[in-house]
């Protein structure tokens, strides 16, 4: 029978072994009244969640659903949220920090800190409005910390299947995953760009960069995080048409 102390010491190496198998990212995810958090997706008979996608490429991702009644901001419904109005949101929201929290002095031992946001408006592109055209969007590029979802476009609130996939693409943002990483049909190819059925998966390169690149190129947060588009020289020898990615060491 263990004593007291044993069962602390067993409540602390039991999520640090876990960690060590899989890198963990704890998502704490708001959303707005009058709109719905991402369904879970039926493939072969067996669930999809979030958490089971990013399972799969080696990261070990805990959805919280935290705050469910943020009020819609005072916009006119044909109009978008700004970034800087989204940032507003997320300060006024969010609870986890942007540092990672650590059961042990070593890098193995952290849980990444990420913040989702459900929106009732449209999102802007590249500072413009444009209604029903951008579903999600990563707008904390310096830290890769937050990422937000679109529900006044027609699409994420009539389709489950691309609300989910869109979610799992702008959480793939986050942890530094770019349009070409994707593979045609994988979570990070745009929905233009799809040249077959959508999948609820990584590419074969979007997995090689969640397991083997250094932390600092893919975890959220604000431990010296690498900047979107900031990769190592193996990540940027990869074909990336559709970006511009700067080469650091990530140490």
């Amino acid at each position: 029978m263990f004593t007291p102390s044993c069962r602390v010491l067993v409540s602390i190496v039991v999520p640090v072994f876990a960690c060590l198998l899989v890198s963990c990212v704890s998502l704490e995810f708001d959303r707005m009244t009058g709109t719905a958090f991402p369904p879970a997706q039926t493939v072969n008979g067996q669930a999809v969640t979030l958490g089971t996608v990013f399972n799969d490429a080696g990261i070990s991702l805990d959805v919280e659903e935290d705050d469910t009644a943020i009020q819609p901001l005072n916009i006119a419904q044909d109009e978008c949220i700004s970034d800087a109005e989204l940032s507003t949101v997320e300060n006024g929201h969010r609870h986890l920090s942007l540092f990672p929290a650590s059961a042990c002095p070593f890098a193995f031992c952290n849980t990444y800190h990420l913040y989702g946001a459900v929106v009732d408006h449209y999102g802007e592109v590249l500072d413009v409005c444009v209604p029903e055209f951008v579903l999600g969007k990563m707008w904390q590029g310096h830290t890769r910390s937050a990422f937000a979802v679109f529900y006044r476009a027609n699409t994420i609130r009539t389709d489950g299947a691309a609300y989910f996939r869109t979610t799992a693409h702008e959480i793939g943002h986050a942890l530094n995953l770019h349009h070409s990483d994707g593979d045609g049909t994988s979570i990070m190819t745009q929905s233009d760009d799809l040249t077959g059925d959508p999948v609820y998966r990584f590419s074969e390169q979007s997995r090689d960069h969640l397991a083997n690149h250094p932390g600092q190129c893919k975890f959220p947060g604000a431990v010296a995080a690498a900047p979107f588009t900031w990769v190592v020289n193996d990540h940027a020898a990869w074909a990336h048409p559709q970006e511009e990615l700067t080469i650091t060491d990530c140490q």
